[in-house]
């Protein structure tokens, strides 16, 4: 293993970039190479994330269809109103005939 005083990694830096801004530059350049990796990484797993969700939908949408009822005869109750109910689901609506 070799260790490094300070002084000899910043003269060797100071000859390989040139001067301090030089190096600053890159030491920003690199940051933000950085953080764009990691922005494009997070966006990959939440496009990822969304289309499972949209698939995982999409199935349950399907599985759980649109029910069409199919309405039994009219049977006026006691209050002389018309109510037919699905014969499918049970669901009762009120009809009024004029």
């Amino acid at each position: 293993m070799m260790l490094y005083l300070r002084y000899q990694v910043e003269e060797f830096a100071l000859k390989k970039w040139g001067s301090m801004e030089n190096l600053d530059k890159e030491f920003e350049r690199r940051n933000g190479v950085r953080k764009k990796r990691k922005d494009d990484k997070f966006r990959a797993k939440l496009k990822s994330l969304k289309n499972k969700t949209r698939v995982e939908s999409w199935k349950r949408s399907t599985e759980n269809e649109k029910h069409e009822h199919v309405w039994g005869t009219a049977v006026t109750n006691a209050s002389g109103e018309s109510v037919r109910t699905c014969e499918e689901c049970g669901f009762e609506i009120e009809e009024l005939v004029f």
